[in-house]
């Protein structure tokens, strides 16, 4: 488990006395004055953590720690404790407390409500049901069992419900610790990363081809496969943002140059997208005039571009040069080759392929040292001129000294992830935060307000979190882990859905995780651990076979059979193989009943309309987030009549099926092996009395021992079937 290296001052005065010998030191403040005194501890939460200094008459003084010099920070950081219980219970005191408060607000304002003679009598009556309902809903659920707990914590950790055997242990642990160690388990799972890239696939619009709206001939696999190795190591989340903003070269060369590339040739569209993904604000609309609801202006927007007024996605020229060749005349060479040698049909003259995938060497990174952007041509604003250069400048936050960093994109990655900038860090945690509670501090996630304050559901909270994940170095995982290790995450889900008044007011109060759907992926890949004894064996390689591909030099590849070979080398680039044990790449005899039943992460991106995980959501990568939970006919007819239910998850090769029709024991074990499987918890008598009656194959002494062997896998399925067409299935309690 990947140690914390600092935890957030409020954490120890909520709940763990500072264990450090008071020693006289010089404090230094963040304006250069100082004092002596002695460090005797910390108290408040968040961005109002002070330090407590003893000073040489005994008495003691609360200084905020914000306020220091950054070697006095970082002196108090070092001496706070790792363990990430203490946060996680730092955070649930701030959810109670802001609860309680808001409790006894809602209690005055229901006590003064009928001598308001502001309100009719129809309108008090409504404010009064939406009074109760609201004070109902500020007291914390019931903590989950254990169930509960393990299916939720699968299912937003993995990505997945656990299966029979994951489930099995878990329930069975003794330990007082269990949660907790389950939690640092799956953070450590590829399954974790699996999950994590679902998220950041949707968010980047990571696709095959890259390119919005075109390139297929660019394959996505290193830029996919730099992501999830991102997730795996849990690079500071700070460090990817800035790695994918400044890439420079080609993306088999340089994957993290897939994210600048995925808006090739659109450079207002990727500082637009940059700002919603990473700083929680919308600035589209400042694009062609002033923004209406915030305070950036259009020259705002064009200063902010041009930061990126350097970069070009495109290698200029057309004549492009590749291997001390011109990659054009290359090809004619080529076609000339395959003509010749009757490669090509009768009335080709060129085969296409090959000046497509060689011409993908123009699509790199570069910054060509001119900055392209310039006002609009129907400017009409009057601090500037219709077509006038602007030069890059940030309009909140620090100043940017653009001479200082290698190129302006330097200048803007280290303006946008710095610790000060005052939309990243809370963006980025308001964002997690959503992950785990299925709403966010702050909704809508892409619209953050200038002034937070009565705009988050629980401000004191959020900028805790935001100091923390500063604390944390922006680990992903380290800040999940205290995250799940609250008991705000594990009580039980709330079911009453918050109202939009609540949302927009910021007084829904955390009671528990809002109940909510599954994601495609999650039910794919729930369905997925269903059919196949590993969920997480299968996965997609090409990154490094297509590195090499294209890194041929064309002048090597001689003969037709050179340039074929080449063709068929770069066609065979993305396979999926066996994770941890051969490394062969899979075959159909792997398939379940016909169907690719692996991991929604290692599948195309995304998967063809129509397809299971395209009808219940899966984003098509095109816009930002752009996947959805709801229900559909479509999805009740998938799920009562589709292939995959019917066919593939009740198919005699299915894993499940296997287990339970070749495992020893009663008929009562194996049903509660389905359902501890299938809905991670045992039936009760009654269910387990229906599905016994479920189970009873149809079979007679005429039939063939594989005929009876079918007829079995059939009862056993209907039970399944049963089961994942439950609500209790679709939905994270």
């Amino acid at each position: 488990m990947k140690k914390t290296q600092s935890l957030v001052a409020a954490a120890i005065a909520l709940l763990i006395p500072l264990a450090v010998e008071a020693e006289p030191r010089t404090w230094t403040s963040s304006d250069g004055k100082s004092l002596e005194a002695e460090f005797a501890g910390t108290s408040g939460a968040g961005a109002t953590a002070a330090v407590k200094l003893k000073m040489a008459d005994g008495k003691i003084i609360n200084y905020p720690v914000a306020k220091l010099s950054e070697a006095d920070r970082l002196f108090v950081k070092g001496n706070l404790p790792t363990d990430p219980a203490a946060l996680a219970a730092a955070i649930d005191g701030l959810v109670v407390a802001k609860a309680k408060s808001s409790y006894g607000e809602l209690r005055e304002e229901l006590a003064k409500l009928p001598g308001k003679t502001d309100l009719t009598n129809a309108e008090k009556g409504k404010r009064k049901e939406e009074i109760e309902r609201e004070m109902q809903m500020c007291a914390p659920n019931e903590m989950t069992n254990d169930n509960q707990f393990l299916r939720r914590i699968y299912l937003d950790v993995a990505g997945r419900i656990p299966t029979f055997d994951e489930a099995e242990a878990f329930l069975n642990n003794r330990s007082a610790t269990k949660r907790a160690e389950l939690i640092n388990e799956l953070l450590d799972s590829d399954a974790y990363v699996m999950r994590m890239y679902n998220y950041y696939s949707d968010l980047l619009r990571v696709r095959e081809g890259i390119v919005m709206m075109g390139n297929g001939d660019i394959k996505a696999d290193p830029y996919i496969e730099y992501l999830k190795a991102s997730i795996r190591d849990d690079k500071p989340f700070n460090d990817l943002v800035r790695e994918m903003l400044t890439a420079t070269g080609k993306i088999w060369d340089e994957p993290a140059a897939g994210y600048l590339i995925a808006d090739s040739g659109m450079r207002l569209c990727n500082l637009s997208n940059s700002f919603t993904v990473f700083m929680g604000t919308e600035i589209t609309c400042a694009q062609c005039h002033d923004h209406p609801f915030e305070e950036v202006m259009q020259m705002d927007f064009f200063k902010m571009a041009a930061f990126m007024g350097e970069t070009e996605t495109r290698a200029g020229g057309g004549s492009m040069m590749m291997s001390g060749g011109d990659y054009r005349s290359e090809v004619a060479r080529m076609n000339k080759v395959l003509k010749a040698a009757g490669k090509l049909r009768e009335n080709q003259e060129t085969d296409q392929n090959l000046g497509q995938w060689f011409g993908t060497h123009r699509t790199q990174v570069n910054d060509d040292g001119s900055n392209a952007v310039k006002l609009p041509h129907d400017y009409k604003y009057d601090d500037g001129e219709p077509e006038m250069s602007v030069k890059p400048s940030a309009y909140f936050g620090s100043i940017v000294n653009v001479e200082e960093f290698d190129s302006p994109r330097h200048a803007f990655a280290d303006w946008m992830v710095a610790p000060d900038n005052p939309r990243f860090t809370i963006n980025t945690v308001n964002r997690l935060w959503k992950i785990a509670f299925g709403l966010a501090q702050i909704e809508p996630v892409y619209n953050i307000p200038g002034h937070l304050d009565g705009q988050a559901q629980n401000y004191e909270l959020l900028t805790f979190l935001e100091e923390m994940m500063k604390d944390l170095d922006y680990s992903v995982k380290d800040f999940f882990r205290v995250v799940y290790n609250t008991n705000t995450y594990q009580r039980e889900a709330e079911t009453m859905s918050p109202s939009l008044t609540q949302v927009d007011k910021g007084t829904y109060h955390f009671p528990g995780p809002i109940l909510r759907r599954m994601t495609a992926e999650q039910i794919w890949d729930s369905l997925v651990a269903l059919t196949t004894p590993n969920p997480e064996e299968v996965i997609r390689r090409g990154a490094e076979s297509y590195k090499a591909t294209m890194n041929t030099d064309p002048a090597s590849l001689k003969t037709a059979d050179d340039i074929m070979g080449w063709k068929e080398q770069f066609s065979k680039a993305s396979k999926l193989v066996k994770y941890g044990g051969s490394g062969d790449a899979v075959s159909k005899d792997d398939y379940v009943d016909g169907e690719m039943m692996f991991r929604a992460s290692e599948l195309r991106q995304p998967m063809r309309a129509g397809h299971f995980l395209r009808m219940f959501g899966q984003s098509d990568k095109q816009l930002i987030e752009n996947q959805f939970t709801g229900g559909s006919s479509p999805q009740v007819m998938a799920l009562l009549n589709g292939k995959i239910t019917n066919a593939v998850l009740t198919s005699p090769d299915a894993y499940l099926i296997k287990e339970i029709a070749n495992g020893r024991g009663s008929k009562k074990d194996k049903i509660e092996k389905i359902f501890l499987s299938v809905l991670a918890r045992y039936p009760s008598s009654e269910e387990k009395s229906m599905a016994q009656s479920g189970m009873r194959a149809k079979t007679d002494r005429s039939m063939s021992e594989k005929q009876k062997e079918e007829e079995e896998a059939l009862a056993i399925g209907n039970v399944i079937w049963a089961l994942v067409n439950t609500r209790e299935f679709m939905f994270i309690q």
